[in-house]
């Protein structure tokens, strides 16, 4: 079965946008003691871990979405395939949420913090599959990319997996360790991708 993309884009931005307004219904207003100035910090202080989740989380995420929507418009036409990996590629996005409060809940769990990195793997990979089916195994986009290309995506995808792994592992050596690894991820392999490709276009 082979049909039009309109649905498979209509799901995954639905999706997305339940999978942010969750993440945000995460933050809870803190509880303040009177209107001070030192009860208003103490409040914030509370709150801090779950803001700087959601913050990182929110850049996490946006960064997925661009990179589905930057493959997805190249994409002509879809098939049952495509649509299961991309239904197992938004599974591992929505535990996004879900891992932002765990993690803000127990920044200093190393079985908490290595879930985190894990899921991003998880995410990596099936993204990587469905690029991967669109454009290498299939003629569902076209199928422009040299040799060249097509190996520098794939072991760029590799490494990236493999660090997230690593990070995981750290987790139960050194949790900041890896806190500073998650939050580096995007700026050196996601970000320099997103404007290699909007270059491109």
């Amino acid at each position: 079965m082979v049909t039009g993309k309109t649905r498979l884009e209509a799901f995954s931005d639905g999706t997305f946008a339940i999978i942010l307004t969750i993440l945000v219904l995460e933050l809870h207003i803190p509880h303040l003691e009177n209107n001070s100035l030192q009860a208003f910090l103490a409040g914030m202080s509370v709150l801090a871990p779950k803001l700087l989740s959601f913050l990182f989380s929110f850049f996490i995420i946006a960064i997925f979405w661009v990179n589905h929507h930057h493959i997805v418009h190249q994409i002509e036409k879809v098939d049952a395939k495509l649509l299961w990996l991309n239904i197992i590629w938004l599974f591992f996005a929505c535990l996004f949420p879900f891992l932002t409060a765990f993690l803000g809940d127990y920044p200093g769990n190393p079985f908490v913090v290595a879930l985190y990195p894990l899921n991003m793997a998880c995410a990596a990979i099936t993204l990587g599959a469905f690029w991967k089916y669109a454009f290498v195994d299939s003629n569902l986009a076209p199928n422009t990319l040299t040799q060249e290309q097509k190996q520098k995506r794939i072991r760029q995808d590799r490494i990236a997996t493999a660090v997230n792994i690593l990070s995981a592992a750290l987790a139960f050596v050194w949790v900041p360790i890896t806190l500073i690894i998650i939050i580096l991820m995007p700026f050196l392999f996601v970000v320099p991708e997103l404007l290699s490709n909007h270059a491109e276009e």
